[in-house]
């Protein structure tokens, strides 16, 4: 069976590295081809990736939806939907949507109200279980479904601490795990010990937080 498309809806207005980072890791997932990134309102944005996603749109995927069922069957990944994501669900022509959400704690439904509850009828609304999971282990959870693994057969851990030196963080998400190793890029770890207090130390200083392009 062809694998499904996986297609991310950016809900934040901007790309933000760490949002990048988790991206390529899902394009490392899926391969490039099997990405396509939604609602990029910068151009400088698009054309950084179009180098980990096969299609990149400056429209919401909502308004591309009525064209893009004719030819797919579409499910939406929201931790609201009722029913598990089944590999039954999943055909060759299915694109799976996730939202591009950067976590909040406690989830406030983003996925939910931003896209769910405006996609109308037609599609199917699908979670992967309770926890709010990254960008990138929400595609990773999909992609082992569709190869026909239940849900319940993925292991997950909620909440990862990270410790460098005589500091430590605390990610409150839910990761998948493989071969007893939790699912996040080694980039993603280097960035949240190592530069993320330099770029919300800028965000403060310029009153706004840095895309990929800045």
């Amino acid at each position: 069976m062809r694998p499904p498309i996986f297609a991310v809806e950016v809900v934040e207005p901007f790309i933000s590295k760490w949002m990048f980072i988790e991206l390529s890791h899902a394009s490392k997932i899926v391969g490039r081809e099997g990405l396509w990134v939604f609602n990029v309102k910068k151009e400088c944005e698009r054309e950084k990736l179009f180098s980990i996603a096969s299609r990149v749109e400056s429209q919401s995927f909502l308004d591309k939806l009525e064209e893009l069922k004719r030819d797919f069957n579409i499910i939406i990944l929201d931790p609201s939907g009722t029913e598990e994501l089944r590999p039954t669900d999943i055909s060759s022509n299915t694109i799976i949507v996730v939202g591009g959400i950067m976590g909040d704690h406690p989830p406030r439904g983003r996925t939910r109200k931003e896209i769910s509850e405006r996609a109308g009828g037609g599609v199917l609304f699908r979670n992967i279980g309770s926890g709010q999971f990254t960008i990138d282990g929400a595609i990773y959870m999909a992609r082992m479904v569709s190869l026909g693994r239940p849900l319940n057969s993925i292991p997950v851990q909620v909440g990862l601490t990270l410790k460098k030196r005589h500091f430590e963080v605390y990610l409150p998400y839910a990761y998948p795990v493989e071969n007893g190793k939790v699912v996040i890029s080694q980039e993603e770890i280097h960035y949240i010990l190592h530069e993320l207090e330099e770029d919300e130390a800028r965000a403060l200083r310029e009153g706004k937080h840095p895309s990929i392009c800045d």
